[in-house]
């Protein structure tokens, strides 16, 4: 039970693939590569077409699920709440997923990088540089990070537990999509984010629980009196 569970070498795989992914994308951009533009013009062409009136208020709605405040109010919240039922580890895995990859890291490239935005009709208002997408980046990694949780978490209560993942699932994808139609966003910097959330969702995952994951949450679901903590 208290057994070390094997690192997840599926998962490690994705989590590689999403990091090779940025560097695909970054190295693209930064080269002046012809498939960066493809990528870009692809995005343009099937997401951003047609502008209706009902699309730009559906995106312009959802885009606020990835706003900054938001997600460091909600990465707040959960950190103190599971700060006083003792559950460190969760309180870390938000904190370092959100304030530290989503908010940090995300203004560090963005700085590193300084692609201007989109030459283009802008849906809403925006500033900033583009690469990579901090939408995507904090979508993946704040809603992630509650699949993560509720997956565990909720584990006898199959509808609710499902109902929860849909919607956070919906919004990992909905709102990096949101930036391109809203064109602040170039697809490629909204891949370049989503790729890069999922490699630190991951190595978060696996390496803050200390390979452990299922049990921990387990344990937290399940306690047994006669089991010690590490």
């Amino acid at each position: 039970m208290s057994q070390m569970r094997k690192f997840d070498y599926l998962q490690l795989g994705v989590a590689i693939a999403g990091l090779l992914m940025f560097i695909f994308l970054a190295f693209g951009y930064t080269h002046h590569l012809g498939y960066i533009d493809w990528i870009d013009q692809f995005g343009f062409k099937h997401i951003r077409e047609p502008l209706t009136p009902e699309r730009s208020w559906f995106f312009r709605n959802i885009t606020r699920g990835g706003n900054t405040k938001w997600t460091a109010l909600v990465m707040a919240i959960t950190a103190i709440i599971a700060l006083l039922i003792r559950k460190i580890d969760v309180a870390v895995f938000m904190v370092v997923n959100v304030g530290v990859f989503g908010l940090g890291v995300m203004m560090l490239m963005k700085h590193i990088f300084h692609r201007p935005r989109p030459d283009i009709y802008h849906v809403i208002a925006q500033g900033g540089y583009s690469f990579p997408s901090g939408h995507a980046l904090n979508a993946v990694l704040l809603y992630g990070s509650l699949i993560v949780l509720v997956h565990y978490y909720l584990k006898k209560q199959d509808q609710l537990r499902y109902a929860f993942m849909t919607l956070f699932g919906a919004l990992v994808f909905a709102i990096p999509i949101s930036r391109v139609y809203l064109g602040v966003h170039y697809l490629s910097d909204v891949l370049a984010g989503f790729s890069l959330g999922v490699f630190f969702l991951i190595m978060s995952k696996e390496l803050i629980f200390k390979y452990r994951t299922r049990e921990v949450f387990e344990h937290a679901i399940n306690p047994e009196p006669s089991a010690n903590h590490a």
